[in-house]
């Protein structure tokens, strides 16, 4: 890992805070189909948080060191959230670029320490079954062309 560990691991926190500053608003919006114009800002942000909490954990997706438990939970969670709102048509629109992309490296990650964590394998498991839906989506569009 390049910069510090300590400013990986504090980052890693900081951005627990934010997120679940945004959770109430993201869990209003995607569990209860319930968007408001003036919470919408929160939701996106939210997202936003959970997209970047991936990307930015990445560097330290192969590496043993003390925050290894924590990540893969944090990690985990944002891809499932991530999920979830791709699959609420309330908030499907709502997702940032690169939304996709953060899932995949969360999978990559719970891959690569499913020989070793089994609450690893069974996540991935989860979003491996959830990202189906993307293979037979893509299908249907091919098809109605």
């Amino acid at each position: 890992m390049a910069d510090d560990v300590l400013q990986f691991v504090l980052r890693g926190h900081i951005l627990d805070c934010y997120e679940w500053i945004y959770f109430p608003y993201m869990l209003e919006a995607i569990a209860h189909a319930n968007r408001d114009p003036l919470t919408d800002d929160f939701v996106c942000r939210g997202l936003q948080l959970s997209t970047d909490r991936i990307h930015k954990n990445r560097k330290g997706f192969k590496h043993r060191h003390h925050g290894v438990w924590l990540m893969l939970r944090s990690c985990s969670r944002s891809a499932l959230i991530l999920l979830a709102a791709s699959r609420c048509r309330e908030t499907e629109g709502l997702l940032p670029l690169g939304w996709k992309a953060a899932v995949v490296s969360a999978m990559e990650m719970l891959s690569y320490w499913a020989d070793e964590a089994e609450d690893a394998r069974d996540r991935l498991g989860i979003l491996t079954e959830l990202t189906e839906q993307w293979e037979r989506d893509d299908m249907l569009v091919d098809f109605a062309v």
